[in-house]
């Protein structure tokens, strides 16, 4: 359903309809560990929590003629980061490994959504929550300088 009001695109139309820029502030406190499974094998893990979490954020709407963007912005959250490496030595100083990571970070208290043109003046705030999550996989190959005093 298209409101009237607002240009629609058309079917294969190319352009650009909006976006976001968003930016998440935490301190981390956090511990990390690494034992070595074999001579050849080692294992690293990080854990951290997020006692506090900041959220800015800018949401683009660039077909609106009255509209140029919102802000939504919010903070005493939390979060959490693990991370896991699994790595070989190939040799003294040449290792490879394969690791995993997932970071999740949100805002527990309502944050504010401000409409930010001209064209909305005399808007109601709108409360809301934000959250993210990102995880993935990686691979690694590190080289190791000795360094002889």
């Amino acid at each position: 359903m298209a409101n009237p009001l607002y240009s629609c695109l058309t079917s294969g139309d190319s352009r650009i309809i909006g976006g976001e820029d968003t930016q998440w502030n935490a301190p981390r406190i956090g511990v990390s560990a690494e034992t070595m499974l074999t001579e050849r094998w080692r294992l690293n893990a990080d854990v951290a929590y997020l006692p506090w979490t900041g959220f800015k954020g800018r949401d683009y709407h660039l077909l609106r003629d009255m509209t140029t963007f919102d802000e939504q912005r919010g903070n005493g959250g939390g979060g959490v980061q693990i991370e896991g490496v699994l790595s070989y030595s190939i040799t003294k100083n040449i290792s490879v490994g394969v690791g995993g990571r997932y970071w999740a970070m949100w805002i527990k208290k309502d944050s504010d959504s401000l409409c930010s043109s001209s064209g909305c003046v005399g808007a109601p705030r709108i409360l809301a929550k934000y959250s993210m999550e990102r995880w993935g996989t990686f691979f690694q190959a590190s080289y190791k300088i000795d360094s002889k005093s």
